[in-house]
């Protein structure tokens, strides 16, 4: 079945009932009830249709945490499309490899970002714009919610979603979720966080364009009858008065956000009293923030694992007889879970090895990648996370560490093939490599080392400078906020770089 159904059902029967409530301190109060989202994206459908949009094309969305957002996402599952969501930081060269890759007929993104926007559909050519916010020479959003309703069925095995994420070669990968995956996982997340329409109301501090946004904070409230409350942009005192203003019951964020909250001093002068549920993923939770949280306030936090291949939830600790700290909890309901050594066979409790995951959850492949999709889902339809964990003989399970190189920066993917193709750009630079090192708030952060050509020397404002360079081509959290020169880089005798040497010298 089309995922949109799930939302048009719980409209007819919570028509009033509000679905969104944005509140942001610049664009004011925005309210849509579920009658109100339903016939939205329907009319967006029936508008893509008149577009030139078919069942299976690819709509990019470069925008953030608006209910253009959430109404552009229905209508597009409404129409058959498959949305593609990205990160509104992205910049041109990264828009454009997006739009190139997964063939998008039309992307959808805010005016006062138009410049990358253009000039990444004036590289890929035959690309629809539409605009949200002032008016543009394009296609104003707000048009495409007049005409006619438009609904097309779907199979199970259909594909619903087009996310990106990055594998071991750096380059980003369309990741190809179906109908049947989204709905097996909002399934699966609202048995373990049972949402009564009348109570819950969900706070959304990450971005929805990321999966755990998409999946765990969007597509499964809009699909309870539950109220969601979109941030624009992360603020801790806001994020206070939001949860005391609506007596918001749930929030589900990354430890980054949870670490700027608990050292902001604000957090004691609201009444936060009214969560019930607050949950983690995106990267590893510290225990002694889980602690002081508990210890201040009285709140409990409860760690999960997923993966954007993964639709995303895998684990959870709500999935658990218990919390445990420092695990992910239990495997979720349909999802059978190995540790294997390299030779794939499975290890002993306590021993750490690859983690696989099957279940209804796991993508289908990746977009026009069949050797990548061999490569994580072997024969058996196990897939390979590419993370080191244990499990004990209770049935708890932890990540250890990652087998890829990637660098995680306060839940947000960094590849280092990707950073360091943009850094050999700069005239300077001779050989580098990317690692990530330890930040206090973020739990990573990027550092670069280079070896500069000749006729260059190692100063602090020629570091300043391939900072810029780097801010100008990539989003900013790619960026490395570190950058050390060296002599030489540490190599193998077959001249590979060893990189854990790098990451022991930080």
């Amino acid at each position: 079945m089309n995922i949109a159904e799930l939302l048009d059902e719980t409209a007819k029967k919570y028509p009033t009932r509000k679905a969104i409530i944005f509140e942001d301190k610049m664009l004011g109060k925005h309210e849509l009830t579920y009658a109100e989202l339903s016939m939205a994206s329907s009319l967006l459908a029936g508008s893509l249709k008149r577009l030139g949009i078919e069942p299976g094309d690819r709509i990019a969305l470069h925008l953030p945490n608006l209910p253009q957002f959430v109404i552009a996402i229905w209508g597009a599952f409404k129409a058959g499309a498959i949305p593609t969501p990205m990160n509104p930081q992205l910049k041109r060269r990264e828009i454009a490899y997006q739009l190139k890759d997964s063939g998008a007929k039309l992307i959808i993104g805010l005016t006062h970002l138009l410049e990358e926007v253009e000039a990444a559909v004036h590289e890929v050519q035959g690309v629809q714009v539409v605009t949200v916010g002032a008016e543009s020479p394009y296609i104003h959003f707000d048009k495409l919610l007049q005409g006619q309703p438009h609904f097309v069925d779907r199979k199970d095995d259909d594909i619903a979603l087009q996310p990106y994420t990055s594998g071991t070669t750096g380059k980003p990968k369309g990741v190809l979720l179906t109908h049947g995956n989204l709905i097996s996982n909002v399934k699966n997340v609202q048995k373990i966080i049972p949402l009564a329409p009348e109570d819950d109301r969900i706070l959304i501090p990450i971005p929805m364009f990321h999966i755990t946004g998409m999946t765990v904070m969007m597509l499964a409230p809009l699909t309870s009858g539950a109220t969601i409350y979109p941030m624009l942009r992360w603020d801790a005192e806001f994020c206070f008065e939001l949860i005391q203003k609506y007596k918001i019951s749930n929030f589900l964020s990354v430890p980054t956000i949870y670490i700027d909250m608990l050292h902001n001093p604000k957090i004691r002068d609201f009444d936060l009293s009214s969560l019930q549920i607050c949950a983690s993923g995106g990267a590893r939770m510290p225990i002694p923030i889980m602690e002081a949280y508990e210890k201040r306030l009285g709140i409990k936090i409860y760690e999960g694992f997923g993966l954007t291949e993964t639709s995303p939830v895998t684990h959870t600790n709500l999935a658990a007889p218990k919390r445990l700290p420092g695990s992910i909890g239990f495997s979720i309901d349909d999802t059978e879970c190995r540790i294997v050594d390299e030779k794939g066979k499975q290890v002993p409790p306590g021993l750490p090895g690859e983690l696989l995951i099957r279940g209804p959850q796991v993508m289908k492949g990746y977009h026009n990648n069949p050797e990548a999709t061999r490569a994580a889902i072997d024969p058996d339809g196990f897939f390979h996370t590419g993370d080191l964990a244990t499990v004990d003989k209770e049935g708890y399970y932890y990540i250890v560490d990652r087998v890829k190189d990637m660098v995680n920066v306060g839940g947000l993917n960094v590849y280092p093939k990707e950073v360091e193709h943009v850094l050999y750009e700069h005239s300077a630079v001779a050989e580098c490599a990317v690692v990530g090192i330890p930040d206090e708030r973020k739990g990573e952060t990027v550092k670069a080392f280079i070896v500069l050509k000749k006729n260059y020397e190692p100063t602090d404002a020629l570091a300043e400078e391939i900072k810029l360079h780097c801010l100008n081509a990539i989003a900013a959290y790619k960026h490395p906020r570190h950058i050390e020169f060296v002599t030489a880089l540490p190599k193998t005798g077959s001249g590979k770089i060893q990189k854990y040497l790098l990451k022991e010298k930080g």
